[in-house]
């Protein structure tokens, strides 16, 4: 999600000017939507996404109200390509399930135990096989991978609405990514990529200087909107950052 300065521009790439609704338009329609996530519900629920039945613990981002993790969910899975993949910030799960029914082996990490068990018993109500740990980013994760994905906290800058200002929405001027792009190139098989879930509402320009400081190459692999009513629409982006 992202600064206030970097959102009042329109910002461009190869595939064109953004499609984002104005960020205060989303910045009123989101903070509805986690007003009526957490108001609906305060234990544990099912939802259908495609072929998954996703059980959902109420202290993560719920992909019932927020469209981007089954938009990812559907556009991970070919760039994985039965490589070896690990989530960081797995939430409900529904990505890691998405991979792991594809074919690939699955690691899985969160620093909320809750999402850490939730996933669990995703990945084994849908007849799949994983492994899922409590994680601070790296610090439990064995191995290396050949994709590392995480749809990081989006919000740059922390005057913003009291409703993203939770650490599964906000993190200021970018310390946890920092973090995370940095240590990521341990984990990374020599073929291995890290690919960044992110936003229109994101400071992408500070994705980027992060990303060369750590010696990434980086670059927009897809990009694409979700309705989350009232007319507003969401943009979404896959960064590919590779080892120069």
């Amino acid at each position: 999600m992202s600064t206030t300065g970097t959102t009042t521009q329109t910002q461009t790439s190869a595939f064109g000017p953004s499609k984002a609704s104005p960020r205060d338009v989303w910045e009123k329609r989101i903070s509805e939507l986690v007003d009526q996530s957490h108001n609906k519900h305060t234990s544990s629920y099912d939802a259908e996404f495609g072929p998954f039945t996703i059980n959902i613990h109420p202290t993560v981002y719920s992909p019932k109200y927020f469209p981007e993790t089954w938009w990812y969910a559907r556009n991970i899975p070919p760039i994985v390509n039965g490589g070896s993949f690990l989530e960081v910030g797995v939430g409900s799960g529904l990505n890691t399930v998405a991979v792991a029914a594809s074919g690939s082996t699955v690691w899985g990490v969160d620093i909320n135990p809750h999402a850490v068990a939730t996933t669990r018993k995703n990945l084994e109500a849908n007849g799949l096989a994983g492994t899922v740990v409590v994680s601070d980013l790296f610090a439990q994760v064995e191995g290396r991978f050949d994709v590392i994905f995480w749809n990081h906290p989006w919000q740059y800058d922390s005057a913003v609405p009291s409703q993203l200002q939770s650490e599964k929405t906000l993190d200021a001027e970018y310390k946890l990514l920092r973090r995370f792009i940095g240590e990521a190139k341990g984990y990374l098989t020599d073929r291995g990529v890290v690919l960044l879930g992110t936003s229109a509402y994101a400071n992408r320009e500070a994705i980027y200087q992060i990303a060369e400081k750590s010696g990434f190459a980086h670059k927009e692999l897809i990009r694409g909107q979700e309705p989350i009513g009232e007319g507003v629409v969401e943009e979404y982006y896959i960064l590919e950052l590779k080892k120069c």
